[in-house]
């Protein structure tokens, strides 16, 4: 039987945390592949203020970045999908979550990282101060950390499950 969800405050925290980056990555991170018709104005001129607040380079409208951009296709047509499930699974304590999570988690971390890379380039040439990459640093991070505890989670509900089986196997055997 399921416990719920208010039994189980890692998956509230998880669910809670996963339900705002989805309502952003819908209508902040995915908006540039959105045709201009279809993308708010207050997610221009946000996107506008990232740039000209924190340097992020990545809302340098001067700038194009197709691996940026396929990145946030990835996002929206992997991440947002699995980000749905995922919260559903959560509310309803779905076996499956602990793999989903992984490759959720996972896609997260990875697509991360070359942001960072960039970012640290960017530094490195003199484009953005350390203050600057500290703060940008900070608001990407964790997105690096996070996953990486998931996928710890993750990986340790599957074990549990696995050698929860292999033990009732095993007593079945040598009775």
């Amino acid at each position: 039987m399921a416990k719920p969800i208010s039994e189980r405050p890692l998956d509230f925290f998880y669910r809670t945390v996963f339900s705002l980056i989805l309502v952003i990555a819908i209508v902040a991170d995915c908006s540039p592949l959105y045709p201009e018709w279809l993308r708010p104005e207050f997610v221009n001129q946000m996107h506008k203020l990232q740039f000209e607040t924190f340097k992020d380079p990545f809302f340098n409208p001067n700038i194009l970045r197709p691996w940026f951009e396929s990145l946030i296709g990835l996002e929206l047509f992997v991440l947002v999908p699995l980000n749905a499930w995922l919260l559903w699974g959560w509310t309803v304590d779905h076996p499956l979550v602990p793999v989903n999570m992984i490759m959720y988690a996972y896609h997260m971390f990875v697509t991360t990282i070359p942001c960072l890379a960039e970012m640290y380039h960017e530094y490195s040439q003199g484009e953005l101060s350390t203050a600057e990459l500290g703060i940008l640093f900070s608001m990407y991070g964790p997105f690096v950390a996070l996953p990486l505890y998931m996928v710890y989670d993750a990986h340790q509900r599957i074990s549990q499950k696995i050698w929860a089986a292999e033990r009732s196997t095993t007593a079945a055997k040598n009775k």
